[in-house]
C-alpha cells in the first residue's frame, strides 16, 4: 500500500496530526484484535477535528469480517479496503474525494493476491531483515481458525517473483529474509504443476551471497523430505523451523481438524531431526479448546516438558462467531484457560533455560541489529536460532559492530530467553 501510494504521488507520514488521509491496517483474527482495531480507528478519528485529517480508511481483515456493519457502526470511516487488492488503495483514496459522501468500499470475496507478484514495496523493517510473503490465504480449514473466510483459499506467488525479489533485496544489503504465509509447507500446491516448496527453496539456493533464509509457519502434514534435503544442504537456510502443532492429543487434534495425529507428528519430528539435528524448533499450542479435557491438557504438558522445543507460543482458545468450532460453544472458563497457559509456559521456560545454557562457551554467527533497547552499553542481535520479534536476543557486551553485519560471538551467559556474549 505504501509503495502504491508513493508511486501515485502521495507523500507518506507517520504523524497522524499532519496526515490528510489516515489509513488503519486492521486484524480480525480474534475478537480482541478486532476490538483493538476498532479502538484504534476511533482514536484516530479524533484527528478529523484536532488535526489535518480529511479522510479515514480501514483496510484488512476487520473490513472483510464486518463489512456489512462497520460503516454503520463507525460513520467516521470514509473508505474501506478488504484483505486483498491492496494495490488499489490510491484509487480508493481518489474515489473518496470524488464520491458522494458515502463510504467508498472495495471488497472482494475470493482474492488471488496478485498484488504480491510484481508490486513495488517500501521496506518498513530495519534495513538488514525483511518478511517476504510467499503465499496468502489458507485451505486447511482448521476448526478454530477464520483465515479462509477472511483471506480466501490458499494462493501462491510465482517462484520467479519471489526469487527476483530476494535477489533485489540481497543486492541492497538485506541479510535475513523471513519467508511467511499462512501455510508455508503448502507453497505452490495450488499451481497443480508439480511445483512445491522444494522447487522454491532450490531456486533460492542458486542466489549468490551471504544471507539467511528463515521459514515461518510450516504446516507439519505437507512438509516434505525433499524440502528438508535442500535446507540441510545449504547453510544459509537457518537451522530454525517454525511448525505450529496446536496440540498433541489425538482427540483434540481431530476436533481441531488438523488432519494429523500424535504418532504422525512425532514421526515428522524424527525425520526433521535426522536432517537438522541442531535446529531450533518453534511451535505454538492452543489451550482451552472446547473439547480439551484435563487429561488432554496433561498429555500436552508432558509433551512440552520433554524438551523438544527451543521456542513455544501458547494461546488461549478464543471463541469466535465465524469458526467451525463455535458449535461446541466456549465451555472452559477463561480462568482455567489462563491457568493452563501459564503451566505450559512455565514448563517451556525450564526447557528454554536449559537449552540456552548449552550454548555457553560456544561460538555462533550473530546478525547484529544495533544498539540494545535495554542499554546503550550493549549491542543486540540474533543467532540463526532466534527469529525476529518473536524469540530472544543475543546481547553483546564486548566488541563493536555495525548493524546488519554478521559477527562471530562467543556465548558467556544464558538466561531463559536471551544469551549474552562477546565478539571474537
Amino acid at each position: 500500500m505504501l509503495a502504491s501510494l508513493k508511486n501515485h504521488g502521495f507523500e507518506l507520514t507517520m504523524d497522524p496530526k499532519v496526515a490528510e488521509v489516515i489509513i488503519v491496517n486492521t486484524c480480525a483474527f480474534l475478537t480482541v484484535a478486532s476490538e483493538e482495531s476498532i479502538n484504534r480507528i476511533l482514536d484516530l478519528s479524533d484527528f478529523k477535528s484536532s488535526g489535518n485529517c480529511e479522510k479515514l480508511v480501514a483496510t484488512g481483515c476487520l473490513t472483510q469480517r464486518y463489512q456489512d456493519s462497520l460503516s454503520k457502526q463507525i460513520p467516521e470511516l470514509d473508505g474501506m479496503l478488504g484483505s486483498n487488492g491492496f494495490e488499489q488503495i490510491p484509487e480508493l483514496v481518489h474515489s473518496m474525494y470524488e464520491g458522494s459522501g458515502h463510504s467508498q468500499v472495495s471488497l472482494h470475496k475470493k482474492p488471488h493476491y496478485k498484488q504480491f507478484e510484481e508490486q513495488a514495496r517500501i521496506q518498513t523493517t530495519p534495513q538488514h531483515f525483511v518478511y517476504l510473503k510467499i503465499a496468502e490465504g489458507c485451505s486447511n480449514m482448521c476448526s478454530f481458525c477464520n483465515i479462509p473466510s477472511l483471506r480466501g483459499n490458499f494462493s501462491s506467488r510465482s517462484v520467479n517473483s519471489i526469487v527476483t525479489e530476494i535477489r533485489s533485496l540481497t543486492e541492497k544489503g538485506v541479510k535475513e529474509i523471513n519467508l511467511i504465509s499462512q501455510d508455508t509447507s503448502s507453497y505452490a500446491k495450488d499451481f497443480k504443476n508439480n511445483t512445491g516448496l522444494a522447487t522454491l527453496l532450490k531456486s533460492i539456493s542458486k542466489i549468490e551471497g551471504d544471507f539467511w533464509i528463515r521459514l515461518f509457519y510450516c504446516y507439519p502434514n505437507t512438509f516434505t523430505t525433499e524440502a528438508l534435503e535442500i535446507i540441510a544442504g545449504d547453510t544459509r537456510f537457518c537451522r530454525y523451523l517454525d511448525m505450529p502443532f496446536q496440540h498433541i492429543n489425538d482427540d483434540v487434534l481431530k476436533a481441531m481438524n488438523r488432519k494429523i495425529d500424535r504418532a504422525q507428528i512425532e514421526n515428522k519430528m524424527q525425520e526433521i531431526k535426522s536432517y537438522l539435528p541442531d535446529a531450533a524448533w518453534r511451535t505454538t499450542f492452543i489451550v482451552g479448546f472446547p473439547t480439551e479435557t484435563e487429561e488432554n491438557f496433561e498429555e500436552l504438558l508432558e509433551f512440552v516438558s520433554t524438551g523438544h522445543f527451543q521456542h513455544v507460543g501458547v494461546f488461549s482458545y478464543s471463541h469466535e462467531d465465524n469458526i467451525r468450532s463455535a458449535k461446541w460453544g466456549d465451555p472452559i472458563p477463561n480462568a482455567l484457560k489462563h491457568e493452563r497457559r501459564n503451566k505450559l509456559m512455565e514448563a517451556q521456560q525450564q526447557v528454554s533455560c536449559q537449552r540456552n545454557k548449552d550454548y555457553i562457551g560456544k561460538k555462533m554467527k550473530v546478525l547484529v541489529d544495533g544498539i540494545s533497547e535495554e542499554s546503550e552499553l550493549l549491542l543486540q542481535g540474533r543467532s540463526e536460532f532466534q527469529g525476529p520479534e518473536v524469540d530472544g536476543l543475543v546481547y553483546i557486551n564486548e566488541g563493536t559492530a555495525r548493524p546488519g553485519t554478521f559477527q562471530n560471538v562467543e556465548i558467556t551467559e544464558a538466561h531463559t530467553y536471551d544469551l549474552i556474549g562477546r565478539i571474537v
